[in-house]
């Protein structure tokens, strides 16, 4: 794996950041008190310069979507990325986005599918798509920051894609991983920025060695699932697909631990924007079954099934 970006990406990853600094994606606090927003301004400026067919350009390939969706994932406003950034250029380029994945039941509440355009179904032997209209999806309450909803199955025109459906989940991995990694990583830098400015016994919070401690753990932990990531969306290697999920999500629950310990109360208020990145967390860890099933995906992707 090559430890530093070519120009191209090097010079994509520089403009997104310059996109991902603008005024709309800053917290507010949400209309009605909400737990979550959407950020459509970003959404339609990332969507209009062509971001989410990085994957498809070679010189910018899926690791430079992987670090998109890493980045995007880090702001306080929920954006639908992965499944545009990693499965729509593979293998349904024509879908209209945003899109939802259906990944258990699809009965189930999806994130995202209140203002979807399409849906992925992935499944072990098969992926299908289809197309959303008016009136197939009720939206459904939610406390995990995601806009969520429920479809109207019978509705649906469910379209069989000619593709690998293995390859289709290792990349749902890659992206899952990828914004779960990223919600961690912006809940952390708002408790870093918390425990520099608040002072506790005449001093900075973040000046205690047991919280310095804590804290550099979760940004080693948070940086080697950054870099596994990356390798996996380089390699497209089922093990190395499973792997970054499995660790990603085994350090979350630890993480988002310690985040509300070091941020106390302020972290529960809706004030705050430490809740939206840490009840994504919550979602996203039990994800394709958590991390327990990411393992044993990994054990026998590397030495074959028991």
């Amino acid at each position: 794996m090559r430890l530093a970006f070519n120009e191209d990406q090097t010079t994509f990853s520089t403009f997104l950041e310059q996109m991902l600094a603008s005024d709309v994606c800053g917290f507010r606090p949400a209309p009605e008190w909400e737990r979550l927003e959407y950020g459509d301004a970003i959404d339609v400026q990332l969507a209009e310069n062509g971001f989410f067919d990085a994957a498809a350009e070679e010189t910018l390939g899926p690791v430079m979507a992987a670090e998109m969706i890493f980045k995007i994932a880090q702001l306080p406003v929920a954006v639908e990325c992965a499944a545009s950034a990693l499965l729509r250029p593979n293998f349904a380029s024509k879908l209209p986005r945003p899109i939802a994945v259906i990944e258990a039941e699809p009965h189930h509440p999806i994130r995202f599918l209140p203002m979807a355009r399409s849906v992925i179904w992935l499944s072990q032997s098969k992926v299908r798509t289809a197309i959303l209209k008016d009136g197939d999806v009720q939206k459904a309450d939610t406390l995990f920051a995601y806009p969520m909803g429920v479809l109207n199955m019978a509705a649906l025109t469910w379209d069989d894609v000619d593709t690998d459906a293995a390859k289709a989940l290792d990349l749902w991995r890659i992206g899952v991983a990828a914004e779960l990694a990223g919600a961690l990583k912006g809940g952390l830098n708002s408790v870093l920025e918390h425990v520099k400015e608040r002072h506790q016994f005449g001093r900075p919070l973040g000046s205690f060695q047991a919280v310095q401690h804590r804290l550099a753990q979760g940004v080693i932990e948070i940086d080697s699932a950054r870099w596994l990531i990356l390798k996996a969306a380089q390699s497209q290697d089922p093990a190395d697909a499973a792997l970054a999920l499995a660790h990603t999500q085994n350090m979350a629950t630890r993480i988002g631990y310690d985040l509300h310990q070091f941020m106390g109360a302020m972290g529960l208020t809706l004030e705050h924007p430490l809740h939206r990145w840490t009840y994504r967390a919550r979602l996203l860890r039990s994800a394709l079954g958590g991390a327990s099933s990411a393992f044993g995906h990994y054990a026998d992707a590397r030495w074959g099934p028991a």
